[in-house]
């Protein structure tokens, strides 16, 4: 997987030590881990677009979970160097990069939770579809009422409903 060579290295989330190169190192190489880790989200995000786009349900149901790995990943890189006091020693190359980086896939970003809003609005649609089709059609079964005896009491009607608890 992506994250384990990192994960082995011990680079995220170390502390900033006594010595400023240690230090400038520490956060280069949690820096250089975000725009992995970034570059993986969005790629993740723009095949759920994808998904998204061609209604393809299998497809955006089967990524959820590498979404999700890659989101948290993303959450703790970018705690630890929201969190160090020592970022300003950082390379100014891999700063520019990292900014990049994240306008782009904040423009990524956003188009999804404009397709994610999108396939709500139609699943929400769907369902109302569905209901309204349901209580059409028990609105037109030939309905009886009966009496606390168990007879069928002529005249009058019963209600039938649906239950809309889903």
């Amino acid at each position: 997987m992506l994250f384990k060579q990192a994960e082995k290295k011990k680079t995220f989330g170390t502390k900033p030590t006594s010595s400023p190169a240690a230090n400038s190192a520490a956060v280069n190489a949690t820096m250089r881990e975000l725009i992995v880790t970034i570059t993986a989200l969005r790629d993740v995000l723009l095949k759920e677009n994808d998904a998204l786009d061609h209604s393809n349900s299998r497809a955006f149901l089967a990524m959820q979970d590498e979404k999700v790995t890659v989101a948290r990943r993303y959450e703790v890189l970018m705690s630890d160097l929201l969190s160090r006091d020592d970022v300003k020693s950082a390379d100014p190359a891999l700063k520019q990069q990292l900014l990049s980086i994240e306008a782009g896939f904040t423009r990524v970003m956003k188009e999804n939770l404009v397709k994610l809003d999108r396939m709500k609005n139609a699943t929400e649609k769907l369902g109302e579809r569905i209901m309204k089709s349901a209580r059409k059609s028990a609105e037109s079964m030939t309905q009886f009422a009966y009496g606390s005896g168990g007879t069928m009491q002529r005249g009058n009607k019963a209600t039938i409903g649906v239950s809309e608890q889903a």
